[in-house]
C-alpha cells in the first residue's frame, strides 16, 4: 500500500511539474524585462512629445503587468478551491492521497503566485525608472527655464513632481487599480457558490466603492492645497537660506522665520487635514470589510445549517469576498500617496507638452563677432515690467562698448540681453547677421563671455568652473586645461588661484563657498574669458576688485579687443571706461546717446561715477 501510494505521488508530482515547464520557461523569458535595462537614454533627442514616448515606453511593462495581475487573481482562487476540497471530499472520505495532491497544487499555485507577485513590483518598479530616465533631464531643463523666466516664483515644476509621481507609482494602491477589474470574477464565483452569496458580495463591493468614491471627493482639494503650498513653502525657505548672512547681519532672521513659520504652519495644517480624511476613510473600509467578511461567514453558516451550501463552501465563500474588497480597500489605504502622484502627473504633463524641448537647429559658422540689436524691448527678471525700450544700435568685431547710466535705467537687462541670458520681450539681436534665436543655444553659449552682475559659481573644482565642466562634454583635458589656465591669466587670477589649497584643483562649495568676493569675481572674469569667445557681456565685473584688478580687468579687454571680440562692460568707474572704444548711455530704459568714448562722455560732462581719484588713477594705469 505504501509503495503504491508513492508511486502515484512521484507520477502526479511529476504531471504537475511537466505542466509547470512552460510557465517557468515564460518567466525566465520575462526575467530581462523585469530586470530592466542597464542604459537607457535620458531623454530622446527632439522629441515632439515626450509624454507619448513615455508611455509608449512602459507600454510593454504596463501590458505585463496586467498579465501577471490575471493571472495572480486566477490563481488566487486556489485556497477557495483547496477548502471547498478539503471539507467537502477529505474529510468526509478520509482521502489522505487526495489532501497530499491538493496540498502539493496549492503549493505551486500560491508559490508561482506569489512569483508573479515579486515580477510584478519589479516590473512596476522598472517602468518607474524608466519614467525617471526618460523625463529627468527634460525637467530639470523645464525647472531651470521656469526659475529664468520667473526667479522668485514658487509654482513651477520641479523635480519633486517627479518624485511624487514615482512615489504614486510604487504605491500599493496602484496594485489595487490592477487587481481590480477582476473583482466582478470573485463575485460571480460567489453567485456560483449560491446567490446570497453573492448578493452580499455585490452589496459589499458598492459599500466600499461608495467609501473609495467619498475618499476621493472629500481628499482632492485638500490634497491640491497642500501641493500648492508646500511649493510656496519650499521657494520661499530656498530663498531664505541664500540670503541666511544677509538676513543675519540685519537682524531680519528672527521675523523673516516667523512669516516663514506661518506659511509651514499653514502647509502642515493642509497636510494634517488630508491626514485625517485619508485616516477616516480607511477605518471606515476597513471596518466595513471586516464586517461584511464576517456577514459573509454568518449567511454560509445559516445556509449550510439548511442545507444549502456545503461546510467547506463556508471558508472558500469568506476568502472570495475578501479578496474582492481587498483592491479597494488597498486604493482606499494609498489614495493620498496616489492622488499627490497623480496631481504631479497633470503638472507635469502641463509643463512636457508646453515646453519646446530639445530643438535641433543648422548648425552655423563660428561668428566673427559683429553684433547688432534691433528695436529691442527686455523685461525686467520674473517677467514683470518692460524696463528696456526700442534699443537698437551696432557693434563691430573688436570693439569695447562702455554701457552706463543712473540706476534702474535697464543696463543689468541689457547684459542679460546680450548674453542670451533671457530673451528679447521684442525685437532681435543678431550676430554675423543670425538671430540668438536661430542658433543652437548650447554652441551659441560657446561664443559668449558673460560675467553676471551675481557671480554665480558652482559646486567643483576651480577649473570646472572656469571651464563651465568641459571636461565632462567630451573635450580632451588636455585642451581644457591649457584653455582653464590661459583664461586664468587673461584674468590675472592665475597666481590668486595657485595660492588656494589645491591651486585649479581646490573644491569649491555651494555657490562657490570658500572664496572671498574677489576671489569669485576674478574666477568668474576667467570663466568669461575661457575659449576666447567672440561677444564678452561683463556686468560691473569690477564691482569687488582691487586697482590690481582693475589693472587686470583693463588688459583682458584689451586683449579679448585683440582676436576680436566685441565687448560690452557695464561700469561706474572710468578705469573701464578708459578702454571703450564707444560708449552707450541709457536713461529710464531708453537708449539716449551711442558713439565714440570721447564724444559721449564730452556730452555727459563730469559725471561723478566717472571722476574721483580712484577712477583717474585707473585711466591713467589703462593708458
Amino acid at each position: 500500500m505504501s509503495v503504491a501510494f508513492n508511486t502515484r505521488l512521484r507520477r502526479a508530482i511529476a504531471h504537475l511539474t511537466g505542466r509547470a515547464a512552460p510557465l517557468v520557461q515564460r518567466l525566465r523569458q520575462l526575467a530581462p524585462l523585469a530586470r530592466g535595462p542597464t542604459a537607457v537614454v535620458s531623454e530622446p533627442a527632439a522629441q515632439p512629445d515626450l509624454v507619448a514616448a513615455v508611455l509608449r515606453a512602459i507600454r510593454a511593462h504596463v501590458l505585463n503587468i496586467v498579465g501577471f495581475s490575471a493571472a495572480i487573481n486566477l490563481l488566487f482562487l486556489a485556497p477557495s478551491l483547496y477548502m471547498m476540497q478539503v471539507y467537502d471530499r477529505v474529510l468526509p472520505t478520509g482521502g489522505i492521497l487526495t489532501l497530499v495532491l491538493l496540498s502539493v497544487v496549492l503549493v505551486l499555485a500560491v508559490g508561482v503566485m506569489g512569483l508573479l507577485e515579486t515580477l510584478r513590483a519589479r516590473l512596476l518598479a522598472r517602468a518607474s525608472l524608466r519614467v525617471e530616465r526618460l523625463t529627468g533631464g527634460r525637467i530639470m531643463r523645464e525647472a531651470l527655464a521656469a526659475r529664468r523666466a520667473a526667479p522668485g516664483g514658487g509654482g513651477q515644476v520641479t523635480v519633486r513632481d517627479l518624485d511624487s509621481l514615482r512615489a504614486g507609482l510604487a504605491s500599493p494602491a496602484i496594485f489595487g487599480l490592477f487587481d481590480l477589474p477582476w473583482t466582478p470574477l470573485f463575485i460571480i464565483v460567489c453567485f456560483v457558490i449560491h446567490a446570497w452569496i453573492g448578493v452580499l458580495a455585490v452589496a459589499g463591493s458598492g459599500i466600499i466603492l461608495t467609501l473609495a468614491l467619498l475618499n476621493e471627493r472629500c481628499s482632492r482639494e485638500g490634497l491640491a492645497a497642500a501641493a500648492a503650498k508646500a511649493s510656496a513653502f519650499h521657494a520661499a525657505h530656498e530663498a531664505d537660506l541664500n540670503m541666511a548672512e544677509s538676513l543675519h547681519a540685519l537682524g531680519a532672521d528672527g521675523a523673516m522665520l516667523q512669516r516663514r513659520t506661518h506659511i509651514r504652519d499653514g502647509l502642515v495644517e493642509a497636510q494634517t487635514r488630508a491626514a485625517f480624511d485619508a485616516a477616516v476613510f480607511s477605518s471606515l473600509t476597513k471596518a466595513a470589510r471586516l464586517l461584511l467578511q464576517s456577514a459573509g461567514l454568518g449567511v454560509g453558516c445559516y445556509l449550510a445549517v439548511n442545507r444549502e451550501i456545503s461546510a467547506g463552501a463556508i471558508i472558500a465563500a469568506s476568502i472570495l469576498m475578501s479578496r474582492a474588497y481587498a483592491p479597494v480597500e488597498q486604493i482606499v489605504g494609498g489614495w493620498r500617496q496616489l492622488g499627490a502622484g497623480f496631481a504631479a502627473f497633470q503638472r507635469l504633463r502641463k509643463a512636457l507638452t508646453a515646453g519646446e524641448g530639445p530643438q535641433q537647429r543648422t548648425p552655423l559658422p563660428a561668428p566673427v563677432g559683429d553684433v547688432m540689436v534691433q528695436g529691442v524691448a527686455g523685461t525686467a527678471p520674473g517677467g514683470g515690467a518692460v524696463v528696456l525700450q526700442n534699443i537698437s544700435f551696432a557693434a563691430g568685431s573688436g570693439t569695447v562698448v562702455g554701457i552706463v547710466g543712473p540706476s534702474g535705467a535697464g543696463k543689468t537687462t541689457l547684459a542679460r540681453l546680450l548674453a542670451n541670458a533671457a530673451p528679447p520681450f521684442a525685437g532681435a539681436i543678431r550676430i554675423d547677421g543670425a538671430r540668438y534665436a536661430d542658433w543652437d543655444q548650447a554652441a551659441l553659449a560657446r561664443h559668449i563671455g558673460y560675467l553676471p552682475q551675481r557671480i554665480d559659481l558652482f559646486d567643483g573644482t576651480v577649473a570646472d568652473n572656469i571651464a563651465v565642466f568641459a571636461k565632462q562634454s567630451g573635450e580632451p583635458p588636455e585642451s581644457v586645461g591649457a584653455k582653464v589656465v590661459e583664461a586664468a591669466q587673461l584674468a590675472g587670477a592665475h597666481e590668486m588661484i595657485l595660492g588656494l589649497p589645491d591651486a585649479y584643483e581646490t573644491v569649491l562649495g555651494f555657490a562657490g563657498a570658500g572664496l572671498s568676493p574677489g576671489q569669485a569675481q576674478r574666477i568668474a572674469l576667467a570663466r568669461a574669458l575661457y575659449g576666447r569667445p567672440r561677444v564678452l557681456v561683463l556686468d560691473e565685473p569690477n564691482s569687488h576688485l582691487d586697482s590690481d584688478g582693475e589693472l587686470a580687468l583693463a588688459n583682458a579687454l584689451l586683449a579679448a579687443k585683440g582676436w576680436g571680440a566685441v565687448s560690452f562692460v557695464v561700469a561706474h568707474r572710468a578705469g573701464v571706461i578708459a578702454v571703450a572704444d564707444k560708449v552707450l548711455v541709457l536713461r529710464a530704459g531708453r537708449l539716449v546717446d551711442f558713439g565714440p568714448r570721447s564724444e559721449v562722455l564730452a556730452k555727459l560732462g563730469p559725471q561723478p561715477a566717472l571722476a574721483g581719484p580712484r577712477a583717474r588713477a585707473g585711466v591713467a594705469g589703462a593708458a
